[in-house]
Order: C-alpha cells, then sequence, then structure tokens
C-alpha cells in the first residue's frame, strides 16, 4: 500500500436524533421518505449511490439512502409519532463536517417543523 493511503487521515461524523414527527408525516409513504432523504442530500451536497425502503404491518417505516459518503437511516415510528435518524459521513477526501450539520437541520424542517436542532447528538471518530 503506498504512503499516500497510509498517511490519509479518515474522520467519521455521526448525528443522532429521535424527532417529533410533523402531522404532514403521517401521511407519508415509503417513496415520500425516500424522496425527502434524497433531497435534503442533494441540497447539502452529498452524493446519493443507493435506497432502501420497508413499510411495515401494521405500521411503519424504515429507510437507508447511501452516500458516497455513508448513509443515511431513518425509522418513522407512527403509534410514538417520532421518527428517528442516524446520519454518518466520513470526510475521506475533504471536511464534510458542515455538510453533515446542514442535513440535520434540513431534515428536522422537513420532519418536525422545527428549527432546533437540540435532539440530535454529535459525535466525531478519527483514526
Amino acid at each position: 500500500m503506498s504512503d499516500y493511503f497510509l498517511s490519509k487521515v479518515i474522520k467519521s461524523h455521526h448525528f443522532s436524533a429521535i424527532l417529533s414527527a410533523s402531522p404532514a408525516v403521517f401521511n407519508w409513504d415509503k417513496k415520500d421518505f425516500i424522496a425527502v432523504l434524497k433531497n435534503a442530500a442533494d441540497t447539502a451536497e452529498l452524493n446519493v449511490v443507493g435506497e432502501i425502503a420497508v413499510e411495515f404491518v401494521p405500521q411503519g417505516i424504515s429507510t437507508v439512502v447511501l452516500l458516497a459518503e455513508s448513509h443515511i437511516a431513518l425509522h418513522f415510528w407512527p403509534e410514538a409519532a417520532k421518527v428517528t435518524i442516524d446520519i454518518h459521513i466520513c470526510d475521506y477526501q475533504t471536511d464534510n463536517l458542515e455538510k453533515g450539520r446542514f442535513l440535520a437541520n434540513i431534515l428536522t424542517r422537513e420532519i418536525s417543523n422545527d428549527d432546533s436542532l437540540e435532539n440530535w447528538h454529535y459525535l466525531s471518530i478519527s483514526d
């Protein structure tokens, strides 16, 4: 392995939250959740490379959007009126911390109609 790859530092940004679902979210299906995640990632200048969504019976939806930078995972719990979100963004080629924060802000507004990021937790890891 070349010295270039051995000297490359990888930093990982992990954001997680449990958000109250806005009334509009109760009308969304799995395609709507995927669209919201993909549009938010695009707005935050992150690169979507894949997606999957599952609807549960009698209720609930889980979605994952894969990013070149890592992923976004979302779970909708209608019986609790909550949405859990995990955002994992890596810095392999560029500093993506601000993109991760911006993504968390966009998703908070879209899902809970709130501007506060107080429900988000942040963890950073580097090698």
